[in-house]
């Protein structure tokens, strides 16, 4: 009942914000980060710390400091304001594979992130902040705020069944998520699991078993889908309309898009969210771009001076601080994805994002033979202008080499593709300062997940 009475709190909320005017959204998230900042002060000595300069009341929200990971890892038992939350707390907690999914103490979802940025960490979420995330899915699914809200339920009528890829492997965001979805979202659509990490023909059959009208998925994975379907592997029809595809968790690339509207005809949406923040944007139908949340978390697209990007310039890095969730309190807290801002839409208070890249860190050290520090979003440039490669991945393969793998979509001259990206990698590593980096590039027919998370990474650093 306690989380009925919440989801109903937050929709209600959801369908507020976004009939506001851009202003006073503004108004309403900013209240929203001065009651956390006050909380955090109040329950965390980290915070009292870091915040016992400013005027609460009164500071600017670029006065509060940048929290890094690692100063999350390093100061977490006094970040986190609960005992029971402590470090090794919750590591005991998921080493138990019967804990996974499950809330703790019947309040707090506990998952691992993928450590694609780092090590990877137990994070905390509050259901309550979880279930906001939930419920602003369900709302926030129209191209204009008349059309948005939550979806009826089918009483009577067949539910749509949606197919949900998540990493059993690991206490993964997405397991987690589904594992705590309210039972009352089973009124309007029935979710059936698949492992993104079970063998590739467990997964056809699968699908041809349930025979879903909703992909919900990694960007990686739905692309390969896509590619089964075309060459007759995977035999799925998704009904237009009526059928949708959702994508998260990795790149969904133009390659990818337009392997979806060969195979399908449906247009997938992108959503965009974080191990520690959850749901951060989505992409909404008839929008060719994601929404941003901003009434749910403060989320800052900056250069490498913390100070704010120009909209339509992509950023260095960004920050993000989740409003809700007080299990951890996240300030200004750095993710290392690049962000390029365009306008809010008509009839909307939030901003969009019309670029998105570098979802994981990706810094190369090469060794040829003195040592090379390298960016890989340097590597974005080569791909910006090669509509006909679907996905591909850069994969450092010793301590002076590397190789990106690619995947083009059918018909495309796969030979013209192989020779132009070869010039373009080589001519990136020359103006990055590693003329003696060897690179090569290698067409594939797929490209093969991580075991552990099931995700196809774009940047595979060496390690040694």
């Amino acid at each position: 009942m306690f989380r009925l009475l919440n989801l109903y709190r937050a929709s209600k909320s959801i369908r507020h914000a976004q009939s506001l005017s851009r202003a006073d959204m503004l108004a309403l998230q900013e209240k929203r980060w001065r009651a956390l900042a006050k909380r955090a002060f109040a329950t965390s000595p980290f915070y009292r710390r870091q915040l016992a300069s400013l005027d609460l009341d009164r500071c600017s929200f670029s006065d509060i400091p940048v929290l890094t990971k690692a100063t999350l890892v390093k100061n977490w038992d006094e970040i986190v304001p609960d005992p029971r939350l402590r470090w090794a707390a919750l590591e005991q907690h998921l080493k138990s594979k019967e804990n996974w999914g499950k809330l703790l103490n019947g309040r707090w979802m506990v998952s691992m992130t993928s450590g694609t940025s780092g090590a990877a960490i137990a994070i905390p979420h509050e259901i309550t902040s979880v279930d906001w995330n939930h419920a602003a899915h369900a709302i926030r699914n129209a191209p204009t705020t008349k059309k948005s809200s939550t979806p009826r339920p089918s009483l009577f009528g067949k539910r749509p069944v949606a197919a949900s890829f998540i990493c059993s492997s690991a206490p993964s965001i997405s397991a987690s998520l589904l594992q705590t979805r309210p039972w009352i979202g089973s009124l309007f659509c029935d979710y059936q699991p698949i492992s993104v990490t079970a063998p590739w023909q467990e997964i056809i059959d699968e699908l041809h078993r349930i025979k879903p009208t909703i992909l919900i998925g990694y960007a990686s994975l739905i692309g390969r889908l896509a590619q089964a379907k075309l060459d007759g592997t995977l035999k799925l029809e998704l009904p237009v309309p009526g059928g949708a595809i959702s994508t998260g968790g990795d790149c969904l690339t133009p390659g990818i898009r337009a392997l979806c509207r060969q195979a399908w005809g449906i247009e997938p949406l992108d959503g965009y969210g974080c191990g520690e923040s959850l749901g951060i944007a989505r992409q909404w139908a008839g929008m060719d771009s994601m929404v941003v949340f901003e009434d749910l978390a403060v989320f800052e697209a900056v250069d490498q001076n913390e100070q704010e990007s120009p909209q339509g310039v992509l950023s260095d890095h960004a920050l993000v601080t989740p409003l809700f969730n007080t299990a951890l309190p996240l300030l200004r807290y750095r993710i290392d994805d690049r962000v390029r801002f365009g306008p809010e839409p008509a009839g909307w208070p939030f901003k969009v994002i019309h670029e998105l890249s570098g979802r994981s860190a990706m810094t190369y050290t090469f060794r040829a033979p003195e040592k090379l520090i390298f960016v890989g979003t340097k590597f974005l440039t080569v791909l910006e202008h090669q509509p006909e490669v679907a996905s591909y991945q850069f994969r450092q393969t010793s301590a002076d080499a590397i190789e990106c793998r690619f995947v083009v979509q059918p018909g495309s001259d796969k030979n013209a593709i192989h020779s132009r990206l070869e010039t373009s990698i080589r001519q990136c590593l020359i103006e990055g300062g590693c003329a003696n980096v060897r690179s090569s590039a290698i067409p594939v027919h797929h490209l093969d997940p991580d075991p552990r998370t099931g995700k196809v990474e774009q940047n595979v650093p060496f390690r040694e």
